[in-house]
């Protein structure tokens, strides 16, 4: 994990091979030493450093070796492009689709394509070629926002975009791969989900616990589940692989009357490794199929099975091919969950009754308990959000999951051979109402979740020191680990206080978003939000959207800014399309309503704001208005003309394309061009 760290920040490929070197014959050197009683006894304490600097460099060369490619400008502009569509997701009126390149000049890397308008047509494994044009992905430079540049390259390995009109890219041949296959053989099923009679969310349901597609579950929901501490249902996970595995292994127990025990084994394995490999090899999933062949190699070879060894190995495996597995969120929750039970695995034998249903019962109430104390601070880093009763929405969710997963495996053998069981469309739309009914219960409990959480990567940090310490403590019972755990405390209490300290009470933030320019005013726990492409939108969908920005900020309520309404707050004057905001006269335009103004009557203002609306020019914008400076939206597709126009003009601006425009009390971020 340090060497894939370390690559970020020097990618040097001599370096870990020298290493590697070095520690091999470092460990011959030792080895040479301790050839006697004496010099065993001498040097055993000394081989872990070679074994360290080599799993070091090894983290380090993976890292390497998987990292996407640069482009030069020729190869990536002004060319035909041909390239294996991998994936492909549809919207209402676009397509996204992820591109393997195969031009033989070029090395061998993804891209990501955006398309305006659909071809239904279009399937995993077609070979497209379209004209180049492809940028690098940069991130939206949005305030505490996710980095979606580094979630692309880390988590998928893009480095490069496209946006395009769709007849722009065709269709040249057919070319599918074994994952290929198994991606259309994937939207083929869900498509039939989507066309039976089952209800929407729980079709949703259905094709992300079985199929491992979650992207069809919306935003509402994800939140609503992650309020009740139960958002691990929603994607496929290690938990979900334990019950397959176990209703392959019930469904196979002729073999043990047949003295094939081992023969079941080696089917349920390679039954879920298929499994694994069918929806697409997420970590989790991953990490759950080698923790169960570990445990079933140990039976067939006679050999003693240690969970946290099977949980490291998992570890190695997937960093080593897929390193930037290590920043995805996924990864960082099932291992830590994971680990952190198998850590406290003996605290459920301190509860213990002459009733088996006690038993299980404490089991799971400690389980989640653990689980929920190990991830709490990485939980509040991502979502920004805690829940408090996650343990009564596991009691309550978690004993029907099973059943909805058998059920839901049936239904998909069912519907892919075209037969109708109305018994099941009403079982599995049952249980998911109950399911969806007890997280409403949970997140209606007073107090069972807080909000508006902001924990950083420090924070994070600090907390997981507070936790090694005080397992440290349980195992060894010694207090000074109590004691450094309590001054980690302290440390992370005084760099909560520094971070609210520092954090501005009033300020202006011009967002970067694909699809609009929403502009957000806060004060005293107010945020107030002016969309400024006139977009139907709510307060709870920018919650979603900045929830990092409003955490950080204490932001308690949201004011929704409709464009034919006077909003004025002490200093704060709303008036669309113009606003007075932080000493600063604003107008937006784009949306025609500006055009009331004359030249015989020019207006004062600071900025004018261009929503990807505006089709003029900054010159008919100059003979209406006096002001100091252009915001350039970065939803625009193409701002090109708009800039080179402002650059021949002398007229200073600033394009949100580059990041969000902030204001606080004392300063401007970024400055003026």
């Amino acid at each position: 994990m340090l060497g894939i760290l370390l690559h970020r920040c020097w990618h040097c490929l001599w370096v870990p091979i020298a290493l590697i070197g070095l520690s091999i014959i470092g460990y011959l050197l030792l080895s040479y030493g301790s050839r006697s009683p004496s010099g065993r006894l001498r040097w055993r304490s000394y081989f872990i450093i070679p074994l360290a600097i080599v799993s070091l460099s090894l983290g380090w060369l993976a890292a390497i070796i998987n990292c996407p490619p640069h482009l030069a400008d020729d190869q990536r502009a002004n060319r035909v492009l041909t390239g294996r569509v991998t994936d492909l997701h549809y919207t209402d009126f676009s397509m996204r689709m992820t591109i393997q390149l195969l031009n033989n000049d070029l090395p061998r890397c993804k891209v990501l394509i955006s398309t305006r308008g659909c071809d239904y047509t279009m399937r995993t494994g077609d070979l497209v070629q379209w004209e180049a044009s492809l940028t690098e992905i940069k991130p939206q430079g949005n305030p505490e926002e996710m980095d979606y540049a580094a979630y692309l390259l880390d988590g998928q390995g893009i480095r490069y975009q496209q946006h395009l009109p769709v007849r722009e890219i065709v269709k040249v041949g057919y070319s599918p791969t074994l994952l290929t296959r198994m991606a259309t053989t994937r939207q083929d099923i869900s498509r039939k989900v989507f066309n039976s009679r089952l209800s929407t969310q729980a079709q949703h349901f259905v094709t992300a616990l079985l199929l491992g597609n979650s992207s069809y579950i919306d935003k509402a929901t994800r939140q609503e589940f992650s309020l009740a501490g139960v958002a691990h249902v929603l994607a496929l996970s290690g938990l979900h692989v334990g019950f397959i595995a176990l209703l392959i292994w019930w469904l196979l127990f002729p073999l043990d009357y047949l003295r094939l025990r081992k023969l079941r084994l080696v089917i349920t394995l390679a039954a879920i490794s298929l499994f694994a490999v069918f929806t697409g090899q997420s970590p989790s999933v991953v990490r759950a199929t080698i923790m169960i062949g570990c445990v079933f190699a140990s039976v067939i070879f006679y050999r003693r099975s240690v969970s946290l060894n099977a949980l490291a190995l998992a570890a190695l495996i997937i960093l080593v091919f897929s390193p930037s597995s290590l920043y995805s969120v996924g990864f960082q929750l099932s291992f830590i969950t994971v680990a952190s039970i198998l850590l406290f695995a003996d605290l459920p034998m301190a509860i213990t009754s002459s009733h088996r249903w006690v038993n299980r019962l404490s089991s799971t109430v400690i389980a989640s308990l653990v689980a929920m104390l190990a991830t709490v601070a990485l939980t509040a880093h991502y979502f920004h959000t805690v829940s408090l009763l996650s343990v009564l929405s596991n009691l309550l969710i978690l004993p029907v999951l099973p059943v909805f997963m058998i059920l839901g495996a049936l239904f998909l053998l069912v519907t892919a051979a075209g037969l109708h069981w109305p018994f099941l469309d009403w079982a599995i739309d049952t249980i998911y109402r109950f399911i969806h009914w007890a997280t409403m219960i949970v997140n209606g409990i007073p107090g069972s979740h807080v909000g508006n959480v902001y924990v950083n990567t420090t924070g994070v940090v600090l907390y997981f020191i507070i936790v090694a310490l005080a397992v440290s403590w349980l195992y060894s019972r010694r207090y000074r680990y109590l004691l450094t755990a309590g001054f980690a405390l302290v440390v992370l209490l005084a760099h909560s206080l520094w971070i609210d300290y520092n954090t501005p009470r009033r300020g202006l933030v011009i967002f970067n978003a694909f699809a609009s320019t929403p502009l957000i005013y806060y004060q005293d726990g107010t945020g107030y939000i002016w969309a400024l492409d006139d977009e139907d939108n709510d307060t709870a969908a920018y919650s979603r959207y900045y929830s990092g920005f409003i955490a950080r900020h204490n932001i308690n309520r949201l004011v929704l800014v409709s464009p034919d309404t006077l909003i004025q707050q002490d200093a704060a004057l709303f008036q669309p399309p113009y606003a007075h905001l932080m000493g600063r006269r604003i107008l937006a335009v784009g949306s025609g309503k500006q055009k009331s103004a004359t030249a015989d009557k020019p207006m004062q203002l600071d900025d004018i704001i261009v929503t990807k609306r505006f089709h003029g020019s900054a010159a008919d914008l100059r003979k209406l208005y006096g002001f100091q400076r252009l915001v350039i939206s970065g939803a625009m597709y193409d701002a090109t003309t708009l800039i080179r126009e402002c650059d021949s003009l002398a007229i200073p601006y600033i394009n949100l394309a580059d990041g969000a425009l902030v204001i606080t009390n004392d300063s401007i971020i970024p400055n003026p061009r």
